[in-house]
Formats: structure tokens, C-alpha cells, sequence
């Protein structure tokens, strides 16, 4: 029984790693197509989320640096290459900001941003607020907060 789970395990992850060569290796990066479908725009959503801890001196860099490997740390290097997360704006004044993800990884960042536990020694919590598809409605977000 024990070999028998073991050749399954085998062959499913040959036939995971063959998919995701498959998906990463597309002429084109921006338009993944389908047969007998139009292509489908890799587009930009932008998360707006806020900080939520007791200190406030905390740098987009980091910030950054936490999410990717909080991504990578839920669902793997493949998926964090494919939603490929930046923060592009952080206001240390009111703790919120904003990741630039896309359409197809953009659920992903959000699930793992929960799992941002520290930062540069602070203890955290992301709290995602909102999803848009255009940064001038994420900024006009974080202004109305």
C-alpha cells in the first residue's frame, strides 16, 4: 500500500511540474491563450491593506520582503512568481498601503498576507481592505481611510 501511494505521489508531481514548465514558458507573458478562446490580459489589481501594530517605523522594503515570503512560504515559489506581489505605495502614517499583483495571483496574495506574522521585529497583522483594478481608486482609498 505504502509503494502504491508512493508511485502516485511520484507521478503527480511530475504531472504538476510539467504543467508549471508548461504555464511559464508561453511566448507570451502578458496574454495566456486558450484553444478556441481569446487571449486573456494578465492585468494589474492593486490590494489596498492596512498594518495593523505597535510600531510604526516600518520601511516598504521589508514590508515587501515579508509578503513575497509569505506567498512563498503558502503556496509555493511557482505561485510566487506568477502573482510576483510589490508594495508600490506604504504611508507609515496612517500603516497602509498598496501591492501591485495580477489578475491571475491576486487571490493568493491575499490569502497569504494573514500569514505576515513580523517585521523587523514587531509583531504584525496585514489586513487586506479592498481589490481594485486601478491605482488612482487604491490611492483615492487610502486617502478616504
Amino acid at each position: 500500500m505504502r509503494l502504491y501511494q508512493t508511485i502516485l505521489d511520484v507521478i503527480f508531481g511530475v504531472w504538476l511540474i510539467v504543467l508549471s514548465f508548461l504555464i511559464l514558458t508561453r511566448k507570451s507573458k502578458n496574454n495566456l491563450e486558450l484553444r478556441g478562446h481569446k487571449p486573456i490580459k494578465n492585468k494589474k489589481r492593486y490590494v489596498v491593506f492596512r498594518v495593523i501594530s505597535a510600531s510604526s517605523s516600518l520601511s516598504s522594503k521589508n514590508l515587501e520582503d515579508s509578503i513575497r515570503s509569505a506567498v512563498k512560504d503558502l503556496s509555493g515559489r511557482i505561485w510566487l512568481e506568477i502573482s510576483d506581489p510589490h508594495v508600490i505605495f506604504y504611508n507609515p502614517e496612517n500603516m497602509s498601503g498598496i501591492v501591485s499583483t495580477n489578475r491571475i495571483g491576486y487571490r493568493t496574495v491575499i490569502a497569504s498576507l494573514p500569514f505576515v506574522k513580523t517585521i523587523e521585529g514587531a509583531e504584525v497583522l496585514i489586513v487586506p481592505y479592498r481589490t481594485t483594478g486601478s491605482l488612482k481608486k487604491a490611492k483615492s482609498l487610502i486617502r478616504s481611510r
